[in-house]
């Protein structure tokens, strides 16, 4: 059985032109860049690759250049929609375009309505169908509404449901989870200032958004940990914390592209409205991913 959501997963931005339009070659560009990291897989329309801003067409494409860019790396394809019938037709596309697996994310708009038996048959239904594995997505930060653990439990139990990425930071959570799932089912963290604590609880890895301009720095973090040097691992850790606070929590997708441009690779601007980095805050987070590499 394949193992999912192990090491290190970068989500990957998409990059836009100035007027707007997908900047396919640049994504394509990134995604060969990525295959020569030390990465287990690489995340594609994902939340920091502003999947709610694309249009289906735009998604369908992107899945398929990664696929074919990756160097046979394994392709995690942002699938979660707000109705179940869109999340399966999405996730069959995926499954078409040669995705490895789907990471869903959970319905939400409706939450106030969306209580954990309504999580339950919406995952349920999408992994009956199915033709490639389904990972569970769950970030609070951005969708008000969590996968409650005890629906977690459950779902580990459906032979099609196969991993899960918590992106809500929460230790305590993420042990609660943990607490209910085979130890064959993997959990990997989505928040980066988390990720040595989350490891060190038997967290499978990291999807996290600082990979795609740290590779380096991020990795090592794993590799400390998995070789058992743990006051490396900390130090790392401590290192990259700043920087992973800076491109998600502080700056958002803005910050976040502008890192990856700083990375050398195409970053481009947030499709509108989301704003730019101003030149203050793209100084900013050069002193910081300097100081993310100083560590390694």
């Amino acid at each position: 059985m394949q193992s999912f959501l192990t090491g290190i997963i970068p989500p990957i931005v998409t990059p836009f032109e100035a007027d707007g339009r997908l900047d396919l070659a640049g994504y394509e560009a990134n995604v060969e860049s990525y295959a020569g990291c030390d990465f287990s897989g690489l995340l594609v329309l994902g939340s920091n690759g502003e999947a709610a801003c694309l249009s289906h067409n735009e998604k369908v494409a992107i899945i398929k250049a990664a696929v074919a860019r990756s160097n046979r790396l394994p392709i995690y394809a942002g699938t979660g929609m707000d109705s179940t019938r869109t999340t399966i037709e999405l996730t069959k596309e995926a499954a078409d375009a040669g995705a490895t697996a789907a990471l869903v994310l959970n319905p939400f708009f409706f939450k106030t309505h969306l209580n954990g038996e309504a999580l339950r048959r919406h995952y349920e239904a999408v992994a009956d169908v199915s033709r490639i594995p389904v990972l569970l997505y769950s970030m609070p930060g951005a969708t008000g509404l969590a996968i409650p653990p005890n629906v977690v439990h459950q779902l580990a139990k459906h032979p099609n449901i196969r991993g899960m990425k918590d992106s809500s930071g929460d230790i305590a959570n993420l042990q609660r989870i943990l607490a209910g799932v085979p130890p064959e089912f993997p959990l990997a963290a989505g928040s980066a200032p988390v990720l040595y604590p989350a490891l060190s609880l038997g967290a499978s890895g990291g999807v996290v958004a600082v990979a795609g301009c740290a590779p380096e720095a991020t990795t090592a973090v794993y590799r400390a940990f998995k070789a058992g040097d743990h006051d490396r691992a900390r130090t790392l850790q401590l290192a990259l914390t700043p920087l992973a606070i800076a491109v998600t929590a502080t700056y958002g997708v803005a910050g976040l592209k502008a890192a990856v441009t700083l990375s050398g690779r195409r970053g481009g601007i947030p499709r509108p409205p989301l704003p730019t980095a101003t030149e203050s805050e793209v100084v900013e987070i050069k002193r910081l991913m300097d100081a993310a590499r100083a560590a390694l």
